[in-house]
């Protein structure tokens, strides 16, 4: 099977003396640096893997034409190209963990990797493992993704020191040196690394902000995880990291514990409110409206809702914390709203619920018309967003959410978030149109 690049970018090299330097002139990716290497058409056949020895010392990952002589004929005018990394670096590889690629690539794409080629990948620099497995992500086949365990031949204990630093940040303020983590870690999925990397900066730099959202990230992102994609040791780091994120933010707590027992493997038990909106209407009953309730606790976040006989769904949140505690974490967030999952409504599912503060307690209110004989499932939606977080927002969910909002206090709440945002802005738009 053709050889292909691994890496998006490539350069042409020549020999030189005893290695291969860049051909004068030429460009990464024949100057075209937005096309992904690995989809050229010059790649689709007569490729080789190899390691290809640089003037400077090393080797790196590269590629030579296979109707070319062999690599070892000095004389051999081979036509080849280097992969590049993400900063135009060369790919670093060893000439056996070159031997090691070109047997998985010749039976290509492995759903699994055999113990002694799991050890020969681990050993191999942290850029090839990215570039392999992100490949072998974007091609595999239906019913052909690779096995879990092949992710653990990225270097997680980077990710275990950070998330024990990250801990440590929380507890005492003392994180040890900064750990950087960058984008290698991203074939696992869903980029949760960065949302730690995020939330280690903000912490260290006094960022509130900027740690806010970096960790309500990472439990939003962990959910999307495969958690068998990370060693045990790592998913044990990242649940101690989740087991004290409420000392930092407690409207998190509902969002870490259902991402702790993700990581855990276990149903979370963590089963939607649900209500219908048939009633029983029998000849004796009265024309007074009528309702059902039920309650949803996703803590510090209380729900109380009410379907009534007329097709309406009311659900009053309250955020139950000390005051001190629901002050200080109303000023980390600077306007809180809660997404909730409704079914059941007659337009659209997602509600932002906008809480205000008022005499110590931070409530809201929302109300919205169901669809005609429906069941009614109310559920939070991940964690709670912040004013920082509005203009990312949908504007048509803004716009229903603010439609939904039962009173003048919440309305007043969308007014006042939506005036931090630009003039003509989507959102800002779409806030002052549902006011009217």
């Amino acid at each position: 099977m053709a050889h292909r690049p691994l890496s998006n970018w490539v350069i042409a090299v020549r020999r030189d003396g005893d290695g291969f330097d860049r051909v004068p002139g030429a460009l990464v990716n024949d100057g075209d640096e937005r096309a992904d290497a690995r989809h050229l058409a010059r790649f689709a056949t007569g490729w080789r893997r190899a390691a290809l020895p640089l003037p400077g010392g090393g080797s790196a990952l590269g590629l030579v034409r296979s109707d070319h002589p062999d690599a070892a004929d000095r004389t051999a005018p081979a036509e080849a190209v280097v992969e590049l990394t993400g900063s135009a670096r060369p790919v670093p590889v060893t000439a056996s963990g070159a031997d090691v690629l070109s047997s998985i690539e010749d039976h290509w794409p492995p759903r699994a990797f055999d113990p002694p080629t799991f050890a020969a990948l681990a050993a191999e620099h942290e850029d090839l493992r990215h570039f392999l497995l992100a490949r072998l992500v974007a091609e595999h086949g239906a019913g052909a993704e690779p096995v879990a365990e092949v992710f653990h031949i990225l270097p997680w204990h980077r990710v275990d020191a950070l998330a024990r630093a990250v801990t440590s940040l929380i507890e005492d303020g003392a994180g040890g040196p900064q750990i950087r983590l960058g984008y290698v870690f991203a074939p696992a999925g869903s980029r949760f690394t960065a949302a730690l990397e995020q939330f280690d900066h903000g912490l260290r730099t006094g960022d509130r902000a900027a740690a806010r959202t970096g960790a309500g990230a990472l439990c939003a992102r962990l959910l999307l995880l495969d958690p068998d994609r990370l060693p045990a040791t790592t998913r044990d780091r990242s649940r101690e990291l989740l087991g004290v994120l409420h000392l930092f933010d407690p409207f998190l707590r509902a969002s870490a514990q259902r991402a702790d027992v993700h990581l855990a493997a276990a149903d979370d038990g963590w089963d939607p409110a649900e209500l219908s909106s048939v009633f029983d209407l029998t000849a004796g009953a009265t024309r007074e409206v009528r309702r059902v309730h039920a309650a949803l606790d996703r803590e510090p976040f209380a729900l109380r809702i009410a379907v009534t006989s007329t097709g309406i769904v009311e659900i009053d949140v309250e955020a139950v914390l000390p005051a001190d505690e629901t002050e200080r974490a109303t000023a980390l967030y600077g306007g809180i709203l809660l997404p909730l999952r409704v079914t059941g409504l007659r337009s659209g599912s997602l509600l932002l619920v906008a809480l205000a503060l008022r005499g110590g307690r931070l409530t809201s209110r929302v109300t919205a018309p169901l669809a005609e004989r429906a069941t009614v499932r109310v559920e939070q939606d991940g964690p709670p967003f912040g004013a920082d977080d509005l203009p990312l927002c949908e504007p048509s969910v803004v716009a229903a959410s603010v439609r939904a909002a039962d009173g003048r206090t919440p309305r007043a709440t969308w007014k006042h978030l939506a005036e931090g945002l630009p003039v003509g802005h989507p959102v800002r738009v779409a806030v002052e149109e549902a006011l009217r």
